[in-house]
């Protein structure tokens, strides 16, 4: 009788279980648990004859910025030369896919499965709760609801309502679009986008129409809002910095990052803020988070949450479904349903029926 598939199993501490699918699927497959102390161990066990040495897939589930695995990147490019030949499969939590080398794992032959769409009403929500506080400064408020009710009487001259003003999003993929409804929906707001190509489809679902720019500049140029909600890649690096920051309207810029936080160059943003080029701040993501720059942190005039824009149970139940999905389907068919790359064919079935 032919061994059962092993799947390794990287489990952070957040998360919700489905533990009818999980017993379901116990008995078709074998599930090793990973209880790595280090990416080191983690690499030892990869090794011919080690605990993991002959794994067919790998999932890993939950929130993956919680937990004792959370700085453990298992997929980054000096970790995959150590995978063996049997790993056919990675499944993991998430939107982004930028810690992981998916040229490494095309190459080896891996296919590699992110969950889209999973978070995107999580982040989305964030987004526009960020953008309103660009506005309104409701951060500064809380404090002076606490500390010093006068001060508040400060946001008088400041606060500004977003009704009618321009919201420029940056990637135009779910998370932005569906923050691009939701401003245009609930703050009455007018939306344009920057991306590589125009996209007419999802510009047909925002009611009252979207303005493409294909250069970032010339977009940045235009808008009261900007909202960075695309991949980050090497060619997105520091993608708002001084030379964005310099062409803003008189009346400033307000900065929404619920992408990454390497997509803005911080000290440029800090120098606009001092010289009134941005005037509002909105960021769920950091340049060098778990660190956040000390004159962002200082400055209650700007809003600072730590990188939570995705938490939400609804976000870890659809990671969850989304995961063993892929890891069926694959097991069925040799194909997993959501992939991030392709891996050439024949695609052999393995044991699940």
């Amino acid at each position: 009788m032919a061994e059962i598939p092993t799947v390794l199993l990287v489990e952070s501490s957040v998360r919700q279980i489905d533990h009818v699918r999980r017993q379901t699927l116990s008995e078709k497959v074998s599930i090793l648990r990973y209880d790595c102390a280090s990416v080191d161990d983690f690499v030892a066990r990869l090794q011919p004859g080690g605990l993991y040495s002959n794994i067919c897939a790998i999932v890993r589930t939950g929130w993956l910025k919680a937990g004792p695995y959370a700085s453990h990147r298992l997929f980054a490019s000096e970790v995959i030369p150590h995978f063996p030949s049997s790993l056919k499969l990675i499944c993991c939590s998430g939107h982004g896919y930028d810690a992981a080398d998916i040229d490494a794992l095309t190459n080896r032959g891996i296919w590699f499965c992110n969950t889209p769409n999973a978070c995107t009403e999580a982040v989305a929500n964030t987004g526009l709760m960020l953008v309103l506080e660009t506005f309104r400064y409701l951060s500064f408020a809380q404090w002076c609801a606490r500390y010093d009710w006068q001060k508040s009487r400060e946001l008088g001259l400041k606060a500004v309502d977003p009704a009618g003003m321009v919201l420029g999003v940056v990637g135009l993929g779910d998370i932005g679009l569906a923050i691009a409804e939701k401003c245009q929906n609930a703050l009455g707001m007018k939306i344009a986008y920057h991306g590589p190509k125009r996209k007419e489809e999802a510009e047909a679902r925002l009611g009252g129409g979207a303005q493409y720019y294909a250069d970032l500049t010339g977009m940045t140029s235009a808008v009261d809002c900007i909202v960075i909600a695309a991949p980050y890649t090497q060619s997105t690096h520091h993608l708002l910095s001084h030379k964005q920051f310099q062409v803003t309207k008189d009346t400033g810029l307000r900065v929404v990052n619920i992408a990454r936080g390497k997509m803005i160059d911080e000290d440029a943003l800090v120098l606009a803020l001092e010289a009134g080029k941005v005037v509002g701040v909105g960021l769920d993501v950091h340049e060098n988070e778990p660190v956040v720059h000390d004159k962002l942190r200082e400055n209650w005039m700007v809003t600072l949450l730590p990188h939570i824009g995705v938490c939400s149970r609804t976000s870890w139940a659809n990671f969850e479904r989304q995961n063993w999905d892929n890891l069926e389907s694959f097991l069925r068919t040799g194909k997993p349903v959501c992939p991030v790359n392709m891996i050439k064919g024949p695609y052999p079935m393995l044991q699940l029926k």
